[in-house]
């Protein structure tokens, strides 16, 4: 017969089901953005989108999680406890409630990353604007980036782009799944462009207009 867990360690796992919850939450978006920084690439990185869908139920799941273990250490201990147990050590309690603030810290910076990330995609698109405007050597490209799927999708894209040498600009948009690039035609290729959205896990396409 198995015994069960003692209570802090009960609390402990609570803590860190919700920061995998977090995790699991935001990796679509993040996920992408991290391994760009890092210089990890490739077509693959794309796969982690594919989790965006889920999106709002893992962060509802994140923080009902996360209400379950504030309920959970800050419940009343029992008056009554036996010498050497887990309520009769408040330091055991102490440890476990500056864990979980940590870790609400951590989690909701994870879950905010992907609206900051959209935030500063516009904010780009403005000073890129303004940067672009007194160079008439550059040429344009627009790419179609049909798998940006979540708010901090442009954001990874743009990032990626202006990495090349000669990319003067990069604007990306998620409603319309595009990036429109301005660069110098002497430093870099269009084929160079889009293998750069690729190894960021993007795949791109020049996009072909209809009419």
């Amino acid at each position: 017969m198995s015994r069960s867990l003692p209570p802090e360690k009960k609390d402990r796992r609570t803590i860190a089901g919700v920061i995998v919850a977090a995790l699991a939450a935001s990796v679509c978006c993040v996920g992408p953005l991290l391994l760009l920084a890092l210089g990890i690439g490739g077509a693959w990185v794309g796969n982690l989108t594919a989790l965006e869908p889920f999106r709002p139920y893992l962060m509802a799941l994140t923080l009902a999680v996360l209400a379950y273990a504030f309920y959970k250490i800050y419940k009343p201990k029992p008056e009554a406890c036996e010498p050497g147990s887990y309520c009769a050590n408040p330091r055991s309690d102490r440890i476990n409630k500056i864990t979980l603030w940590i870790s609400t810290v951590f989690v909701f910076a994870l879950l905010a990353t992907p609206y900051v990330a959209e935030k500063l995609a516009a904010e780009e698109d403005q000073s890129s604007s303004a940067l672009t405007a007194a160079h008439s050597t550059l040429k344009e490209i627009v790419l179609d980036v049909p798998g940006m799927s979540c708010p901090a999708c442009p954001f990874t894209v743009q990032k990626s782009l202006k990495k090349l040498d000669g990319v003067v600009s990069a604007q990306a948009d998620l409603k319309t799944k595009k990036a429109v690039v301005r660069y110098n035609p002497s430093k870099v290729k269009p084929e160079q462009i889009i293998a750069a959205t690729t190894q960021a896990g993007y795949p791109s396409t020049i996009h072909t207009s209809s009419n």
